[in-house]
């Protein structure tokens, strides 16, 4: 009794809904189960692999990079993932979740490298986080990874610590000249007003006094 329950426990497979179970006889692929109720081949012979192909997974890229005009700016990134195609998965690459990080480091390096300092940190974010899950989505269906990349998020961007100082008192000198800039135009403006009006007053009662 007890070895038939042993055996009736290696064959009996009950696959979860958010669940495939990619099927291996002697190590070869041979089909993948749906969700339900299943009966295999015992190990040795077969050995059945779950997967969950609804859990969103994730990981956070802290990393220093090299800006297109040679500065360097401090990142956080964060890359959410699933899997798309179970036997890809499992079977195309050696460690597909690995892999997936280090295609996420090389596509943002990519991108970083390719752009300005000033635009990383600032109006530049969205756009290369957009960038970064398009390239990356493009290396990993060449590798056929069975991998689908959700979300691509820059949380932040930031000069190196040891430049920061520096870095914060130039934003300030730009922020000063800009306020500069814009009170001269506004007295600029305020002074060719009024010397508009005093011109057509003038224009006018010379006209009256004519």
């Amino acid at each position: 009794a007890i070895i038939l329950a042993l055996l009736f426990a290696e064959m009996f497979w009950r696959i979860e809904p958010a669940e495939r179970g990619v099927v291996l006889r002697f190590g070869k692929h041979v089909t993948t189960l749906q969700p339900g109720p299943h009966v295999r081949f015992p190990r040795p012979i077969e050995n059945v692999i779950r997967v969950n192909i609804d859990q969103f997974r994730a990981f956070t890229i802290d990393a220093t990079m090299l800006t297109r005009d040679e500065n360097i700016v401090d990142l956080q990134i964060a890359v959410q993932y699933r899997i798309k195609d179970v036997e890809d998965y499992l079977l195309r690459i050696a460690d597909p979740d690995e892999s997936v990080q280090r295609v996420a480091e090389s596509s943002i390096r990519d991108i970083i490298g390719a752009s300005t300092f000033d635009y990383v940190i600032g109006e530049g974010r969205a756009d290369i986080a957009l960038k970064a899950q398009d390239l990356m989505q493009d290396m990993l269906d060449n590798y056929n990874s069975g991998i689908a990349v959700t979300s691509v998020n820059m949380q932040s961007a930031n000069p190196p610590e040891e430049v920061k100082a520096s870095y914060d008192d130039a934003i300030k000198s730009r922020e000063d000249e800009q306020r500069k800039i814009n009170e001269a135009e506004a007295y600029r403006n305020e002074v060719v007003e009024r010397a508009q009006g005093d011109a057509a007053r003038i224009r006018l009662e010379s006209q009256a006094y004519k």
